[in-house]
């Protein structure tokens, strides 16, 4: 048709073309006006430029909103959170540009319409969280995190023992857990006003699969809340791809769009870029190149430093949890319970012990929690305290390590803690029943003595016996439930009835260990579990604490909570009577504090004391039968300490 047409109709049809190509231009020129910015003057822009180079210096210096590369590890923190932080750089001219800032600390919250699975994305989160966490005083920001593509923050690992940034969730059930604790974080408890002396930030990198929208209505209220309480909010994927696209903006958020080659950045909670009437409305008037990728070396050599001043700052020394080395020995009585120093909250001691309403603890933490080093703070102090009329120890390890080495002999040195009166390494299951049976006796013979004085009391009973109030530590408790069998029934019932009987009678336990310590999570009163009021959890030992208390997130290493309330929770940032996060240090590190007063207690000891019996799984004594040993669970002196089983010398490590 073309080849026979003439050359009028060839030419109107490239005129209508024309007219077609002319309008989808003026169309597109129209999308574009909307998304970049308008030309203006280029001396204007220039001046603009320049002031606000100098205003982001102002608000959001050093680590907030200078270049990464002019960065230092060593470049010092500010005083507080930073309120603003630099997310990218706005160009409005090639050679005019200036850093591209958020309110977000103490302002608002941040969203980018993509997730971590776009690599910018990613980029962005680790750039914006490493500026945040350098810029804050060490331990001032807590972070915890969601990302559903997994490696998003992986860089960020040093911060884990520290508490700063726990693992991040990865699965629906990990976001609604995050989001249970920051709505804990912002609980009414203070006439709305923040009640924290540190920020919390929520990154969400991607949210999982599965969201519903339960959960986003969960993270839009955080968001609305949470400015007052401390709480942030960085969520990338913002509305939500798919079904849920739809969704309105984040509360009081900045909101960052993600294009091809440049980023659109709107207008800040409760304010405007552009001013009214500008035109176009809304937003930074600008094209803004985001913030790209941080070496992973800088971002490693800033979590570690902030790692370890958080460390340092809270570090304890063990004489600081100990009476001081011009103090007499053995000075407190314990007719009325124990207590001792087991760590510092906030500069002030923290005192926990033995009495009828608090007379058994639990112990829980993961392997290389501290749980060895908790313990052996704890017992030190107390043998410090109370003498061996007032204090008698057992101590018992079902693993294979060396939890109370610290308190026996060695070939090397001879000293011991006279207040040991049986230690058990790597024990079997069989040991850890005559034990119990023991013990058991030992509160029969309190309770037929107290009868035949007329029903006195424990207190009452101690003006005319000796009779030391006996502490059991039971460590790696889990090893003692693990098959499940008869033994283990065995043990649950003893333990269940010594746990009751002892309480008025001076005989309490420590169970330490994993998880829930293979006790189950029944915690009424009529539980065994409802016997141990005293909960510590370390790090990894929330189990010990009611289901819906997690004040053990995240806690570093050298930390533990303190809990006297059988693991019940509250508000977080709320003040808990029950309940205090302690700091306390490591025996291993003050080798010679330990040497020495190892050494006064030993020189201190009774005429007559013997070391005590050290047993192995291998070779378990028949305690049941040892009148030497039910003359130890007395506090009556013991005769000669021969082994009834296989002697092991344990050899301190150095």
């Amino acid at each position: 048709m073309d080849a026979v047409a003439g050359p009028k109709a060839r030419t109107n049809r490239a005129a209508a073309l024309h007219r077609r190509a002319a309008a989808t231009a003026i169309a597109a020129a129209g999308i574009l006006d909307d998304t970049r910015p308008v030309p203006a003057d280029q001396h204007r822009q220039y001046a603009l430029a320049d002031r606000l180079r100098a205003a982001a210096a102002a608000l959001a210096p050093g680590w907030a909103g200078a270049a990464l590369e002019t960065l230092a590890v060593t470049t010092p923190a500010g005083e507080g959170p930073p309120p603003f932080v630099r997310v990218g750089t706005a160009a409005p001219l090639d050679d005019a540009r200036f850093p591209a800032l958020v309110p977000l600390l103490g302002t608002g919250h941040l969203t980018v319409d993509a997730d971590a699975r776009d690599p910018r994305v990613a980029g962005l989160l680790r750039a914006v969280l490493l500026r945040l966490l350098a810029a804050a005083p060490a331990g001032a920001l807590l972070v915890r995190a969601v990302d559903a593509a997994g490696d998003t923050l992986a860089p960020f690992t040093a911060l884990a023992d520290a508490g700063l940034l726990p693992p991040p969730a990865v699965d629906v059930a990990g976001l609604r857990a995050v989001l249970t604790e920051a709505e804990q974080w912002v609980a009414p408890g203070s006439s709305g006003r923040r009640r924290h002396d540190r920020t919390l930030l929520l990154v969400i990198a991607a949210l999982p699969e599965l969201t519903g929208p339960t959960d986003l209505a969960r993270v839009e209220a955080l968001a609305e809340q949470g400015r007052a309480a401390g709480l942030h909010l960085v969520v990338a994927g913002w509305p939500p791809a798919g079904p849920y696209a739809g969704r309105a903006p984040l509360p009081q958020a900045t909101a960052l769009a993600i294009r091809t080659a440049y980023a659109l950045l709107g207008d800040p909670p409760g304010g405007s870029f552009a001013g009214p009437g500008a035109d176009p409305p809304g937003g930074l008037n600008s094209p803004v190149f985001v913030e790209a990728d941080p070496p992973a070396e800088l971002v490693d050599a800033v979590c570690r430093r902030l790692a370890a001043q958080v460390e340092a700052g809270s570090r304890l020394a063990l004489t600081d949890l100990l009476p001081s080395s011009d103090e007499e020995l053995w000075t407190a009585g314990s007719v009325d319970g124990l207590s001792t120093t087991v760590g510092d909250a906030g500069g002030r001691p923290v005192p926990l012990g033995f009495t009828e309403l608090t007379p058994h603890w639990l112990v829980s933490g993961r392997s290389g929690a501290g749980r060895s080093t908790f313990l052996t703070t704890a017992l030190l102090g107390l043998a410090a305290r109370y003498g061996p009329d007032e204090l008698a120890l057992h101590l018992v390890d079902l693993g294979p390590g060396e939890s109370f080495v610290e308190f026996l002999q060695t070939e090397r040195d001879r000293s011991w803690i006279p207040q040991v009166r049986g230690a058990a390494m790597a024990a079997d299951r069989e040991y850890v029943l005559d034990l119990f049976d023991e013990l058991a006796a030992e509160v029969r013979r309190r309770e037929e003595a107290g009868r035949r004085a007329g029903g006195q009391r424990f207190a009452e009973l101690r003006q005319h016996q000796v009779m030391p109030r006996i502490v059991s530590v039971l460590d790696n408790l889990p090893l003692l439930f693990a098959e499940r069998d008869r033994l283990a029934a065995e043990a649950a019932s003893r333990l269940d009835a010594l746990a009751r009987g002892g309480r008025a009678y001076g005989v309490h336990l420590v169970l330490a260990g994993e998880g829930d310590l293979g006790l189950g999570s029944r915690t009424d009163r009529d539980s065994v579990l409802g016997q141990f009021p005293v909960r510590v959890a370390l790090p990894g030992g929330g189990a010990v604490l009611e289901p819906t208390n997690d004040s053990a997130a995240g806690l570093p290493v050298g930390s533990a909570i303190v809990n006297t309330a059988g693991g019940l929770g509250g508000p977080r940032g709320a003040t808990r009577g029950h309940e205090r996060m302690v700091r306390f240090p490591d025996p291993q590190e003050h080798a010679d504090t330990v040497e020495e007063l190892r050494h006064r207690l030993w020189s201190a000891r009774p005429e007559g004391a013997t070391p005590p019996v050290v047993f192995a799984g291998y070779a378990r004594p028949l305690l049941r039968n040892d009148p030497r040993h039910r003359a130890a669970l007395a506090g009556q002196a013991p005769g000669p300490a021969a082994l009834l089983g296989r002697a092991v010398d344990v050899h301190r490590s150095t």
